[in-house]
């Protein structure tokens, strides 16, 4: 049948660590979002670095507030105006005419320096204060109403980040989210991996590229879009080479162009099975490639082709993917990807655990057996499938050579070799496209 599939994955594994892109860039954050860190990024400072209001309000003394009510309202005198991004007012004044002082203060902006024991320890917002001035004196005050907790609205000094935190870890794909924390730390640049490059192929003399067919039987190559798509989805550089026909002087010399251009990887679909056409095993032999694996024991797949080729600057990655389109986007999926994960540094991909159903109609592999979908023991295989919250339903028609069934699709159902049958309501991992 072929090698075992978690072998194969092993091998892929031990192959890009030996090849890993691991040239750093630096990249500003407005330009770093799927990009991959090079290395576990901390925050330098604590933040905030001070304690500052939650609300628009005025910094004051709780303990002043304890009398406070609608009948009989504490008057507090506004001796400053403290905005986000302003120094902290720096003094307490005393009492003026028994008058406790306090300080208008914005959301973000740094409470008073004093000490809060001695006042200025909590923040009440400005919708719960009436506020009035005396224009002979100009001076302005604030009515309080209801006592006010101590330390209330009031956010303190690292609070949020504590230095040397981490916030994306080597190997992450950076997200929006990280972004918004790197920039709340002052991080405006981030070593990145550079993005790795590969060449796509479709093979075949059958396969119509563009423009009009030579004769009604060729038909379009579906493989080249797709995987090209899924590849730049994934964060590479990824440039689609063309249609090669089925000459083994014609295929040589488009990967040997490949080859020269520098990618890090090659990816082909068609010609890995064992037929006249299929001359790619041959043309890796006839190049010095050392094959890691041809064929493993997965389906749809079986007949996928792992090669390192030998180059001026040291071996290239080729992976020669089956031709029939459902088949091609499998071995991409779980063979490809995990190889480029790996060269990014990136951990092992986890799967999402969720409840199988079975349609009312419900169709097996090999037949119909009540509510119970049957499989081949031997292979690992990998399902098409429609994802709905925490309950996943395997598309029935699963030919590899179709792709409308497949275009219902949203992820794959990994079955592992040695399960025979599943029910509903069986717990079955899933992956997504």
């Amino acid at each position: 049948m072929g090698l075992p599939y978690t072998e194969a994955r092993h091998l892929i594994k031990v192959e890009a660590q030996r090849q890993r892109v691991s040239q750093a860039q630096p990249c500003s954050t407005y330009n770093a979002c799927d990009r991959i860190v090079a290395e576990t990024i901390t925050s330098l400072i604590s933040t905030p670095e001070y304690d500052t209001s939650a609300m628009d309000g005025f910094a004051l003394s709780s303990a002043a507030t304890e009398i406070a009510t609608p009948e009989t309202p504490v008057t507090f005198e506004v001796i400053g105006t403290t905005t986000a991004g302003d120094r902290p007012h720096s003094t307490a004044d005393d009492l003026r005419d028994g008058i406790s002082p306090c300080v208008e203060i914005m959301t973000g902006a740094p409470f008073p320096l004093d000490d809060e024991s001695e006042g200025f320890d909590c923040c009440v917002p400005i919708e719960e204060v009436v506020v009035s001035e005396n224009k002979i004196s100009n001076c302005r005050y604030i009515s309080v109403s209801k006592p006010a907790k101590r330390r209330q609205h009031r956010r303190f000094a690292g609070g949020d980040f504590t230095k040397g935190d981490v916030i994306v870890e080597a190997g992450e794909c950076i997200q929006p989210h990280h972004l918004m924390a790197l920039a709340s730390v002052g991080v405006r640049e981030v070593p990145v991996l550079r993005r790795p490059r590969v060449a796509v192929f479709s093979t075949g003399s059958e396969l119509l590229e563009s423009g009009g067919k030579s004769h009604q039987f060729m038909i379009p190559d579906a493989n080249g879009p797709y995987l090209t798509s899924m590849l730049r989805k994934w964060g590479v550089d990824v440039d689609f080479r063309g249609v090669i026909a089925d000459s083994q002087g014609t295929m040589e010399h488009a990967v040997q162009s490949a080859l020269g251009d520098g990618y890090d990887l090659i990816v082909t679909s068609g010609a890995v099975s064992a037929g006249r056409c299929d001359i790619i095993p041959g043309l890796i032999k006839r190049m010095g490639g050392r094959t890691v694996f041809h064929k493993v024991a997965v389906k749809p797949g079986h007949p996928v082709l792992f090669s390192m080729l030998p180059g001026e600057m040291g071996e290239t990655a080729f992976f020669g993917l089956p031709g029939n389109p459902v088949a091609a986007a499998a071995c991409l999926r779980f063979f490809v990807l995990p190889y480029i994960q790996t060269l990014q540094l990136q951990r092992p991909e986890e799967p999402q655990i969720v409840t199988l159903r079975t349609s009312q109609r419900t169709e097996s592999c090999n037949g119909t057996k009540g509510d119970v979908l049957t499989f081949r023991k031997e292979p690992d295989i990998f399902r098409p499938a429609i994802s709905r919250f925490s309950h996943v339903w395997i598309i029935e028609d699963h030919s590899p050579g179709k792709t409308k069934p497949f275009l219902q699709a949203d992820c794959w159902v990994h079955i592992p070799s040695g399960v025979s049958e599943l029910g509903a309501g069986s717990l079955v991992s899933i992956y997504p496209f």
